[in-house]
């Protein structure tokens, strides 16, 4: 299947197999229900040094993500459960059957990032001149809000600042590349 290029998807793919990059977000997606990708979006708009988005803005983007929400939450309860529960299958066939429920998941997060990204440049956005840190506080904190969630900034800091981490260090990296 051939995507279409996408800065985010390249991020995100980049981005991901850090060290605890994989379980921070999962941490996030499993203890406080957010989105992976939204939560790597607040990240990629932050790397592309791009203006923070307010909570009418991440609402745009949470319901963008909604449908694609229905389909992968089935497809992630049943690779975890093909990959977690003893199953009466043939060893390669277990791993076939889990490998292609996985393979199916990431095209449809893929499917998704780019849902995102294309709601986002409909939006009025520009660059900014904001610390990477900032844009990705700021985005946090508007996404939790356009979310309603219970949780604070301060309840996911420990996930977060994982991620920050791992963004500030992406970042340095990027601008030694392009140098």
């Amino acid at each position: 299947m051939q995507f279409p290029d996408s800065g985010f998807w390249n991020f995100s793919i980049s981005f991901y197999p850090l060290p605890d990059i994989e379980q921070s977000c999962l941490q996030l997606q499993d203890n406080f229900e957010l989105n992976v990708n939204l939560v790597l979006f607040c990240h990629w708009l932050a790397i592309e040094k791009q203006q923070p988005l307010d909570s009418n803005q991440w609402q745009q983007l949470i319901v963008t993500t909604q449908p694609w929400e229905e389909i992968l939450k089935p497809l992630r309860e049943s690779r975890r459960m093909i990959k977690h529960h003893p199953i009466a299958w043939p060893s390669d066939f277990k791993q076939e059957t889990s490998n292609g429920v996985s393979n199916i998941e990431i095209n449809t997060e893929h499917m998704q990032q780019l849902a995102i990204e294309q709601t986002w440049q409909k939006m009025n956005t520009a660059s900014s001149d904001e610390s990477c840190e900032n844009i990705i506080n700021h985005n946090i904190k508007y996404y939790l809000i356009a979310t309603n969630s219970s949780f604070s900034a301060d309840a996911i800091s420990a996930e977060t600042e994982t991620l920050l981490k791992a963004s500030l260090g992406f970042q340095a990296n990027n601008q030694t590349i392009a140098l």
